[in-house]
């Protein structure tokens, strides 16, 4: 990829996530880009229709919830290593980015402006991640194509909940940190409103064991060929009645 990674942080990268290192990038690459101001007027249909190629005749909400993975994973993870391991104030707004698509539509990088600068004290680290692009986004895909919003929020959280821990929790900012878990443990936001990512993953005990699992299914089990989520499926014992749940 002609792209170039953010070089403020690439180093300091775990090694669990770090196919993840490349995936924001600075503007001045070559190939074709997809502003986030592109997607809000509609041009997700366009990324989704190529990406349907790989999947013929499936359910278009399974094919959504596949692109919305693809993508959260490329934004949240680098940018929740960003902000716990560097304390960056990165501009990732929505309609401030653009995205590098693949030739079948997912995600492959995400462009942004220009590599922040140190967080204000007091102000909110992932205000610009999940309430300047996630949002609007999952407001833009939920109403587009019909996909509970529900849905693509759990998507974005469960990723959220694995790069946590992933991360080192010795290494990384202690505010920053604890904004993470507020993130995913309270059950309203500042506003009152209900907070699409509370308990997003839970872990039931069985067999004596905590094992991870979402509380939405995430619709995967409809694309011919792809694998099932195993036990952090909630359904994962009869995916085949998950499409009531997870609308």
């Amino acid at each position: 990829m002609s792209w170039t990674p953010l070089p403020s942080f690439t180093s300091r990268f775990p090694e669990a996530l770090a196919w993840y290192r490349d995936k924001l990038v600075l503007p001045g690459g070559a190939g074709e880009t997809v502003s986030g101001q592109e997607l809000l007027a509609g041009a997700a249909d366009r990324l989704m229709a190529r990406f349907a190629t790989l999947y013929p005749d499936s359910d278009r909400r399974a094919l959504v919830s596949m692109w919305s993975q693809w993508h959260f994973g490329a934004l949240v993870i680098p940018a929740t290593v960003a902000i716990l391991l560097r304390d960056r104030d990165l501009p990732l707004e929505l309609d401030r980015i653009a995205i590098v698509p693949q030739d079948v539509g997912l995600t492959s990088a995400i462009v942004i402006p220009d590599e922040g600068g140190r967080r204000v004290d007091g102000s909110d680290p992932f205000a610009r991640l999940f309430d300047g692009h996630v949002a609007p986004l999952v407001a833009q895909l939920a109403g587009q194509f019909r996909v509970s919003p529900r849905l693509l929020w759990a998507n974005a959280a469960a990723i959220f909940e694995w790069t946590l821990q992933q991360v080192p929790a010795d290494h990384a900012d202690a505010e920053a940190l604890a904004a993470a878990r507020l993130r995913l443990e309270r059950r309203l936001e500042p506003s009152g409103q209900r907070n699409p990512m509370f308990e997003a993953v839970r872990y039931p005990v069985e067999q004596g064991e905590p094992i991870r699992r979402r509380k939405l299914c995430c619709l995967r089990y409809l694309l011919a060929g792809v694998a099932d989520c195993g036990s952090l499926c909630p359904l994962h014992a009869g995916c085949a009645s998950a499409t009531s749940n997870a609308a």
